[in-house]
């Protein structure tokens, strides 16, 4: 099968800069100006220029990138909690120390620390288990497997929420049953503590009993 390469733009180029963005799969999306059926202003992005590309990103607006890289742009919300850099390198370290986590990662959404999981039977070592044999020759770049690392898909399992006491937080899993989404609070208390308590559970059977 004959390797895939970037596809190169046939549009032409605009005389002037235009706004880009690079999602983690690699797609390119550019920045645009339309307008409301009452006039507003609204912003959208898409993988070609078109009418309404635009050369710089408006005042009090920035680009949203999701866990699977859907992109847009939304007004910056001056209200989220600000979770300290700290805080997320903790949680990301004691993720490190269970191997059964390898490929789940943990973002920042709407000031809250999230746990996501690779789709089932999907990750990074799944794809590199595949693609090696079939489009690997003499231990070259694993381009699939790197192509299909990005392309993989995440769902959220548990989130830790910050309370209005200091360096304070509640711990909640992802629920299954009837319309799903997220439980009551597990526990409260410092982030170390709850970490070492719950995330070590993501991903094994003791999860499911977290209720």
């Amino acid at each position: 099968m004959a390797r895939r390469t970037p596809r190169k733009r046939e549009t032409a180029a605009p005389e002037t800069a235009i706004v880009t963005y690079t999602n983690r799969m690699g797609d390119i999306y550019y920045l645009h100006e339309g307008g409301t059926k009452t006039g507003k202003a609204r912003y959208f992005v898409a993988k070609t220029p078109r009418e309404g590309v635009l050369s710089s990103i408006p005042d009090g607006f920035e680009f949203s990138e999701s866990i699977n890289g859907v992109v847009s742009v939304r007004k910056i919300d001056l209200s989220a909690t600000n979770i300290p850099e700290a805080d997320v390198a903790l949680a990301r370290a004691e993720m490190v120390r269970h191997a059964h986590l390898h490929g789940h990662r943990i973002e920042v959404i709407k000031g809250e620390i999230v746990v996501f999981e690779p789709a089932a039977g999907m990750s990074p070592d799944w794809t590199s288990t595949v693609t090696r044999p079939l489009f690997m020759i003499n231990e070259g770049p694993d381009v699939r497997g790197d192509h299909m690392r990005r392309r993989i898909r995440f769902g959220p399992v548990m989130k830790f929420v910050p309370l209005r006491e200091p360096n304070e937080y509640s711990v909640y899993r992802m629920t299954y049953r009837g319309d799903g989404g997220w439980s009551w609070p597990l526990a409260s208390g410092s982030l170390p503590e709850l970490l070492k308590r719950f995330l070590g559970r993501v991903g094994t059977n003791e999860f499911f009993e977290l209720l």
